[in-house]
């Protein structure tokens, strides 16, 4: 997971968040509102360091549960070809 890269889309039902390797997407989740999107990609991230992850995911799950940071709980898609 050396090329890591977020991306958010303005949806009907929120915004999509998607963290992609490359073009690939490796993971996405909905978040409801546009102030959640950070808690997200956190929580996002936070799966993906458990699973091996780099210096990238390993800092977004140290911020996950910091002071004053919102947290989400999201159902993960998992994609990929």
């Amino acid at each position: 997971m050396t090329n890591l890269r977020t991306k958010v889309t303005r949806l009907n039902t929120g915004y999509g968040c998607r963290i992609l390797n490359g073009d690939v997407v490796i993971v996405e989740a909905l978040a409801s509102s546009r102030d959640l999107i950070g808690a997200v990609f956190r929580d996002l991230l936070r799966t993906l360091d458990k699973c091996g992850g780099d210096d990238f995911t390993k800092a977004a799950r140290v911020r996950k549960y910091k002071e004053g940071n919102a947290v989400a709980s999201v159902k993960h898609i998992w994609g990929g070809k």
